[in-house]
């Protein structure tokens, strides 16, 4: 057990300093001024970006760079006094970064919200039951957050990795001597700008003028005006809506940085690259081929490419596209109330998904389990012994703990009574608000992340790894309230929320507890930059939905649109008969026994032969898929690429520079490309009415990739240039399309 507390406090050392000066200020009106005002941007931003077909966001990481020249400025032209208690430091500068996390972070339940007042036309959800119901979920797990801290917070065992490269850029940018200067004489501040500039610039590129380098599908450049090419479509399309994207690869920044390729460890992103190669490019073909659930191949076939793989839509027994608003009705008996057409489901069924989304939830299944399993076995022992160290000797040896001690503690009742309104702010909105979850729904919700955030909460703070609990609670919840899709969505956003929000807390609360920031200024920056950014968030996703349009090249809501086909599945269908035995996606189920035993076999064969690769292999980063269907998947080729280079090549040999530059870099091309896509959506994407796409060419052809056949691609090209301009499109007066 010693050698364990020294392993941690070795890690911990080498950026966490063992002094504290309790005369810093952290509260200050700087503080929250940068704080607030800079989360109000990310927070905006990365609303805005969740509508996009690929996710995109931009770090809080972001914010630490982008503050630290603000802070000084505001130094130095501020009077001195309350306004300015002397030079900027790094207390404040983690308050505010902290403020950004909890702001930048958009809120799960604006994928409720929007499904069910815009998707699922339920009109009179108004947008203040929506803004109550953002807050009350964002707020819901910080009671947990705060009666958990003493064991997920305070004690040494509990490490939070994800905290200690922020904690280094702090102190690094606070240091009066640049330990690296020497050899690399250029600021981090500097190279962030550069580095943002350039990438701004870049951006405009594959984002607006040539999307061709978003997406290089290779296999289409030679086949794609061949007879008979479906199987080239589908393996070589990237599209959305269209095939696997095999050796597709993209110089697209706002598509590289789905996986955090510069600040992912190489051996995780080496894993899960490697799990989505194996999934997407080979078991999934061999079951579209195979049509190994129910007529898979009739799925999508009126589409250009002839099929459907990459889409989170629903189908009818004849892969016939199915919308899911037709799977519900308002109930006769309460009118907020959405339930299941049930004549429109016994006409359709079964209702089919693609084994693309089939095999997704498949390894949802695998990965909840696996990931309980594998932490058990390589981290089992290591989480006893340091849980039985939060028990009975929580921090009395800890020096990080003693100096925290010359700050006044956050009572407990502080908290009680935070969870307390929250709980009953959420029986409210859910019962009279529209969201159609009973009041023992969100009791239980709240029973579901009680029992689970301390040891999800555990195994995250040692070993970096989270699991979810959406696809576990839609399971539940859709056992007791079949036919109900609003009160699943809401039940999966509480429940989900409650956990997953508590742990961003905790771990920013652990950033405070490495930093000594006092603990009462804390909860009211996290409180209050959590409860702002709800109310931002909410505000502008209802805008930005109301003024969308018709979903476009790029922005067509791929997410939300996800939700809400898990909202229909496990909602108004419900799992028992969607996954009962008599559906096609019965076998499903069997990952849940695959998750239980895979990862024992490199478990094992480490114990066999403990000088080998074995314990590099991670069954549940390699089954996990990310929530990217009905995006662009020419994802998988460079982020890969750039991860070898940079933390592999660049590490060792330039170790250095990576050193210095690394994750300034990473952030610098979130910030440059972030600021341009959001000038190309207002500009030429936002006004469904007048569209302004770049004229088409080479390297902007109609399908955005070169796979489509020359007659179609010029098709969806007229289709494009002649509703553009204020102009709209006519099919009937294109004769060559018509």
């Amino acid at each position: 057990m010693d050698v364990t507390i020294d392993e941690i406090y070795e890690i911990i050392d080498a950026v966490v300093p063992r002094t504290d000066d309790p005369s810093l200020p952290a509260g200050t009106f700087r503080a929250w001024f940068l704080g607030l005002t800079l989360g109000a941007l990310i927070c905006t931003a990365n609303t805005i970006f969740t509508f996009r077909t690929n996710n995109f966001t931009i770090t809080a990481f972001v914010t630490v760079l982008m503050a630290y020249p603000c802070g000084l400025m505001m130094a130095k032209v501020l009077p001195a006094g309350a306004l300015n208690p002397g030079p900027f430091n790094y207390k404040e500068h983690a308050l505010i970064y902290v403020m950004t996390s909890c702001m930048s972070a958009t809120p799960y339940a604006l994928y409720n919200i929007v499904g069910q007042k815009y998707q699922l036309y339920q009109n009179d959800l108004s947008l203040i039951s929506g803004i109550g119901f953002a807050v009350v979920t964002q707020c819901f797990g910080y009671g947990f957050a705060g009666l958990t801290r003493r064991y997920l917070v305070r004690p040494a065992a509990m490490l939070w990795p994800s905290n200690l490269a922020t904690i280094a850029m702090l102190n690094s940018l606070h240091e009066k001597d640049d330990k690296l200067a020497q050899r690399y004489p250029m600021s981090r501040y500097k190279f962030f700008w550069l580095a943002t500039s350039a990438m701004f610039f870049y951006q405009l590129l594959p984002g607006y003028v040539t999307p061709l380098l978003a997406a290089m599908s290779v296999l289409c450049w030679f086949t794609s005006n061949n007879k008979d090419n479906k199987t080239i479509l589908l393996l070589g399309s990237s599209a959305p809506n269209a095939g696997l994207g095999l050796l597709s690869f993209s110089l697209d920044w706002s598509i590289i940085n789905f996986y955090a390729p510069i600040t992912t460890p190489l051996w995780a992103m080496v894993n899960q690259v490697m799990g989505l190669w194996l999934f997407l490019w080979i078991v999934v073909p061999i079951l579209w081929f195979t049509e190994a659930f129910y007529k898979d191949q009739s799925i999508g076939v009126s589409s250009p490419y002839g099929f459907m793989l990459n889409t989170p839509k629903t189908f009818n027994k004849n892969g016939v596209r199915v919308p899911n608003t037709q799977f519900v009705i308002r109930s006769p008996d309460d009118p907020n109330s959405l339930i299941l057409n049930q004549t429109f489901y016994d006409e359709n069924k079964p209702i089919l998904i693609t084994p693309y989304f089939a095999l997704e939830y498949a390894n949802s299944f695998v990965v909840f389990v696996a990931a309980l399993v594998h932490v058990g076995l390589w981290y089992g022992r290591d989480i006893w012994y340091r849980f039985k160290a939060t028990m009975s000797d929580l921090d009395r040896d800890d020096i990080h703990a003693q100096l925290m001690e010359a700050y006044p503690e956050v009572p407990d009742w502080w908290f009680m009574v935070l969870l307390t309104v929250t709980t009953v702010g959420a029986i409210v909105v859910c019962q009279w608000g529209g969201f159609d979850l009973p009041w023992w729904g969100t009791i239980l919700a709240i029973l579901l992340a009680l029992v689970s955030i301390i040891p999800i909460g555990t195994i995250q703070a040692i070993s970096g790894q989270q699991i979810g609990l959406n696809v576990m609670s839609e399971f539940l919840i859709g056992l007791l309230l079949p036919g109900r899709i609003s009160a699943v969505m809401a039940f999966k956003t509480f429940s989900y929320m409650a956990m997953s929000q508590g742990l961003l807390l905790v771990a920013d609360m652990k950033l405070g507890h490495y930093l000594k920031v006092p603990p009462r200024a804390m909860f009211l920056a996290q409180l209050v930059s959590t409860m702002l950014g709800a109310i931002i968030s909410t505000c502008t996703a209802a805008a930005i939905y109301e003024s969308f349009g018709i979903p476009n090249s790029g922005w067509s809501s791929s997410s939300y649109n996800t939700f809400l086909s898990a909202g229909a599945i496990w909602g108004a269908i419900a799992p028992a008969r969607f996954f009962g035995p008599e559906s096609p996606y019965f076998k499903t189920l069997f990952g849940f026994v695959i998750g239980a035993t895979l990862p024992v076999i490199p478990w094992y064969l480490h114990k066999v032969q403990p000088n080998s690769f074995w314990h590099l292999v991670n069954i549940p980063l390699i089954f996990v898929f990310p929530g990217n269907i009905g995006a662009r998947r020419s994802d998988l080729i460079t982020p890969l690429m750039l991860a070898i280079i940079v933390n592999y090549y660049v590490k060792k040999y330039r170790n250095t520079w990576w050193k210095k530059y690394a994750y300034v870099m990473s952030a610098a091309f979130d910030a440059g490309a972030g600021v341009m896509l959001l000038i190309i959506f207002f500009f030429a994407q936002f006004n469904a009415k007048n569209l302004v796409p770049f004229p088409v060419w080479t390297l902007n052809p109609g399908d955005g990739e070169l796979c489509l056949p020359d007659s179609k691609r010029v098709c969806g090209e007229h289709e494009t240039m002649g509703g553009a301009y204020g102009n709209t499109y006519d099919s009937a007066q294109d004769p060559a399309c018509s």
